[in-house]
């Protein structure tokens, strides 16, 4: 017997019921989730359920398929050349379905050594978090060391805060710290997210503050000189390091929505080390402004 739910004329009922006494948005959606349906097409049947459109959930929006992820317009800016105040950083590729661009010299050679340089005297084991709990803990999927770093470790973390904000169009005080990496030989990240489950308590947790993450860009600090790839295995999609590069990805849309293409690793180092500082950006503020 299938347990797969279906939106039915009950359900369509149980959300008008509960729309009129006023419950909130996220609620709906958490009720829905605990009723196997899919976050995304949970997302999905409200938001079309409020505009009035009347609809049938398909079979391919069922508990476990992500295809219910809608594309719109990305925040992502159109040119081939982003340009900020100190920078021109042409694009190499793009992709629309996820969402993904690499960018050349967003920062100079020096410029990475520097940061580098401020990596290697902090970097301590990175760590995740926890869907239960929401508190920071150590797993074998991730063997890298990192630092966050911000304006007072170091001048020139402003100087790139200000240039990604400028380049990508996004309030810098919507961006986290800066968190410089260095993996060693066999040091990986596998497949995962970036955004934080909504329906998991741990996510919820880190949402508090600066609301979910809509875009990351990772920086090449330095050539690798084998592995150390960032790879998208729903697309097939693989990127080498390059120093001074910056990749971009986003994978939440305006509906709130949560892009399941963008699942992407580090694959193992197997030769010398990788460094790469990443800057994730949240819907909302979550720094105070300078």
């Amino acid at each position: 017997m299938s347990t797969i739910p279906r939106f039915d004329a009950a359900w369509k009922t149980w959300l008008d019921e509960n729309i009129l006494r006023g419950c909130t948005h996220q609620s709906l959606i958490d009720a829905m989730v605990a009723a196997a349906f899919h976050p995304n097409t949970a997302r999905l049947i409200l938001a079309r359920h409020l505009a009035g459109e009347a609809f049938d959930l398909p079979d391919s929006a069922a508990p476990h398929d992500d295809s219910g992820y809608l594309y719109g317009t990305p925040m992502l800016p159109p040119e081939r050349v982003l340009t900020a105040s100190d920078c021109e950083a042409p694009k190499l590729f793009s992709a629309g379905q996820p969402v993904v661009a690499l960018f050349a010299d967003v920062l100079t050679h020096d410029e990475c050594d520097r940061l580098i340089e401020i990596g290697r005297a902090r970097v301590q084991r990175s760590s995740v978090v926890d869907p239960d709990s929401g508190n920071e803990i150590t797993i074998d999927a991730r063997k890298s060391e990192g630092a966050f770093v911000d304006a007072s470790t170091d001048a020139l973390v402003s100087t790139i805060d200000r240039r990604l904000a400028e380049l990508f169009r996004q309030p810098v005080e919507n961006g986290e710290d800066l968190h410089i990496l260095r993996y060693d030989v066999g040091g990986e990240y596998r497949p995962h997210f970036d955004y934080f489950p909504e329906e998991q308590a741990g996510g919820r947790h880190h949402m508090q503050r600066g609301g979910q993450r809509v875009a990351t860009v990772i920086l090449y600090l330095n050539e690798v000189a084998r592995g150390g790839d960032t790879t998208f295995p729903a697309v097939g999609l693989a990127i080498h390091p390059r120093r001074g590069c910056a990749l971009y990805f986003e994978y939440v849309n305006a509906l709130g929505q949560s892009d399941p293409k963008t699942l992407h690793a580090g694959t193992p180092v197997e030769q010398g080390e990788k460094w790469i500082a990443t800057k994730w950006i949240r819907r909302g503020r979550f720094r105070a402004e300078n």
